[in-house]
C-alpha cells in the first residue's frame, strides 16, 4: 500500500469532482499515485499460498517413514478422496456387464465393457488380451488424457496393443468428457458443484480408476505382483493420483500429468482442471508426496522438453526428483525412481519415444531375465 496518499483527500476530491477548478485538478494529481504496485496482488498470492503448501519431511529411518506414509495416505482419503457423502461410496460394489467381443489383430482380442463408478454411473471401457493365456501374466491400466477421440485415440491404442502383444492384459479406461463420455454434464468443472455441496468433487475421478483396478485384478490371468498404470496429460494425473494413494500399483508411469503445487504457483501453464487442485489437497499433501509415496516400487517420471501445454521438463520434473530421490535410496531401492526426457518431437506427447522409454521399464521390472523381451 502507498502511505503517501491521502485517503481523506482522494474521497474528498472524488466528491467534488465535476464541480470543475481546483477540485477537478486535486482528483487528477491523487489519482497519478499508484495505490498497488504492479503485480501486488498476484505476488501477495502466490506468497500466502507458498508457504501453506506442506512440504515432505526429511527421515532417516525407513519405520518412520512408512509410518507418515500410512498417516497421510490415509488423511488425503479420507479428508479429500472420500470427504463427506462420498464416503458412502468408498466401498460401493457397481455392476459390471460384459459387452461383445471384437477380433483385433495378430494374436489378440478386444472385450467391451461398463462398469458403476458410483451408483448409477458408467465407464465404458476396452480390454485388451491374447487370444489365449497360460497361468499369471502383467495387468497394465491405461488411462486418458484430454483428448476429445477418449480411448480411441491412437497412441493409446498402440500402448495397448504392444503390450498386449508382449503378454499383457489392459484396459483402458474411458475419462469423464471425453470419448464416449463426451457431455456437457460431464465436464471437469462440475466437480466444484459437489465440492460446494459439501461432498467430494474428487471422488468420482478417483473411484472410475479404483473400480478400474479392480475389474483389472479380478480378470484370472492377472498378476498382482506386477500392475502398472500409465498415461499422458490428464493421464498422467491420474496415473499420480492412483499410483501415490493405492498400494495395488506395483509400476508407475505418469507423463507430462502433473508439477508440486509449489511449482504451479510460478508456472500458470501447469494449473491445470478443477481435479488437479482437488478442495482441501493441500492441507494434507502436495504431489511432492504422491511421487515420494511410490518408494520403493518402480516409478518412471516422464516430461517433455517442449512441452507447448503443461508440465514442461525443466520446471517440472527437478523438484520431483529432489524430493523423491533421497526417500527412494531411504527405502533401499534407489534406482526403482526413474525419469525420461523426451526431445523428439517434444511437444506434449505419448509417442514412439516415450512409448519405448515405458516398454523398457516394463521390460526390466516384469520381464526380468526374458530375453525374447524386447522395449522396441
Amino acid at each position: 500500500m502507498n502511505k503517501g496518499i491521502n485517503f481523506i483527500a482522494l474521497w474528498a476530491a472524488i466528491f467534488m469532482a465535476g464541480r470543475g477548478g481546483a477540485q477537478d485538478a486535486d482528483l487528477a494529481a491523487l489519482l497519478k499515485n499508484p495505490v498497488l504496485a504492479p503485480r501486488q496482488t498476484l505476488a501477495e498470492t502466490q506468497n500466502f499460498c507458498e508457504k501453506r503448501v506442506p512440504r515432505v519431511p526429511e527421515f532417516k529411518d525407513p519405520a518412520a517413514w512408512t509410518a507418515y506414509v500410512k498417516k497421510t495416505r490415509a488423511d488425503v482419503l479420507a479428508n479429500v478422496v472420500y470427504r463427506g457423502e462420498a464416503a458412502k461410496w468408498r466401498d460401493f460394489q457397481g455392476k459390471v456387464e460384459w459387452l461383445e467381443t471384437i477380433p483385433g489383430g495378430w494374436g489378440y482380442q478386444l472385450k467391451k465393457l461398463r462398469f458403476e463408478a458410483l451408483p448409477g454411473l458408467w465407464i465404458p471401457a476396452l480390454l485388451y488380451e491374447p487370444e489365449s493365456l497360460e497361468g499369471k501374466t502383467p495387468a497394465h491400466l491405461c488411462v486418458m488424457g484430454h483428448d476429445p477421440k477418449g480411448k480411441d485415440v491412437d497412441y493409446q491404442q498402440i500402448r495397448c496393443i504392444n503390450l498386449v502383444k508382449r503378454g499383457m492384459i489392459a484396459l483402458n479406461v474411458e475419462w469423464f468428457n471425453f470419448g464416449q463420455l463426451k457431455h456437457a454434464n460431464f465436464h471437469h468443472g462440475r466437480m466444484n458443484q459437489l465440492d460446494l455441496c459439501g461432498t467430494s468433487g474428487l471422488a468420482p475421478f478417483y473411484l472410475s480408476l479404483k473400480r478400474g483396478l479392480d475389474i483389472l485384478l479380478r480378470h484370472p490371468h492377472a498378476d498382482p505382483k506386477r500392475v502398472s498404470v500409465s498415461g499422458l496429460s490428464g493421464g498422467g494425473w491420474q496415473t499420480i493420483m492412483i499410483s501415490g494413494l493405492d498400494e495395488r500399483v506395483v509400476l508407475s508411469n505418469p507423463v507430462a500429468g502433473y508439477s508440486s503445487f509449489l511449482t504451479r504457483l510460478r508456472h500458470f501453464s501447469d494449473l491445470g482442471d478443477s481435479e488437479q487442485t482437488p478442495c482441501d489437497m493441500a492441507v494434507y499433501a502436495d504431489y511432492h508426496h504422491l511421487t515420494a509415496f511410490r518408494a520403493p516400487q518402480p516409478t518412471l517420471l516422464t516430461f517433455n522438453a517442449k512441452d507447448d501445454c503443461c508440465f514442461a521438463s525443466d520446471h517440472a520434473l527437478p523438484p520431483l526428483e529432489e524430493t523423491a530421490g533421497p526417500l527412494f535410496r531411504l527405502m533401499g531401492n534407489g534406482n526403482a525412481l526413474r525419469s525420461h526426457v523426451n526431445f523428439q518431437p517434444g511437444n506434449h506427447n505419448y509417442e514412439q519415444d516415450n512409448r519405448e522409454a515405458f516398454y523398457t521399464m516394463i521390460g526390466d521390472h516384469f520381464f526380468r531375465g526374458d530375453k525374447s523381451f524386447s522395449p522396441k
